[in-house]
């Protein structure tokens, strides 16, 4: 990700990809044209949430861009790519658990084909699910804020608010 992706608008006459990733802590994807981003999606997973398998994590993701994207893909074909080769037999599993029957009812009211794209290949959608514990380790320190504190209590407008 040290490269600029600049999004372009959207085109409803090309068909549009989705490449989706999910880490321990975080889920993310991508919305594009012929591999040029449109959008991009990354949000962090609560603690329930990241207790889930890697197939429910890479599933859940799938889930949710689908539910941010859903006006752009329906009711078109497009295509998924994800990094979880076991999620390109997803349309074809025969038993489902309640929560894999919930999100399965959903998916099928779209028109898509699932492949296999390795998650050294795509970079962006990999950073996206990592996001957070990026934020996460950043320092971030303001030159001259321990000294802006320190004056709001001798301000006459903040001293009144601040006592």
């Amino acid at each position: 990700m040290t490269e600029a992706h600049v999004l372009r608008h959207p085109d409803f006459s090309k068909a549009f990809e989705i490449s989706c990733d999910a880490s321990g802590v975080g889920i993310g994807g991508v919305l594009s044209h012929e591999g040029h981003p449109v959008a991009f999606f990354s949000k962090k997973l609560n603690s329930a949430k990241q207790k889930y398998s890697t197939y429910d994590k890479e599933f859940y993701v799938v889930v949710m861009a689908l539910h941010y994207w859903q006006y752009y893909v329906f009711p078109d074909e497009f295509v998924l790519y994800s990094d979880h080769q076991a999620l390109c037999y997803l349309q074809s599993q025969k038993q489902l658990n309640p929560r894999h029957v919930k999100w399965s009812e959903f998916l099928q009211t779209f028109t898509f084909v699932i492949r296999h794209h390795p998650g050294v290949d795509n970079k962006v959608r990999d950073a996206l699910s990592r996001v957070l514990t990026v934020v996460q380790s950043l320092s971030i320190t303001v030159p001259g804020l321990d000294r802006i504190k320190s004056k709001y209590s001798t301000c006459p407008n903040f001293g009144i608010i601040f006592q």
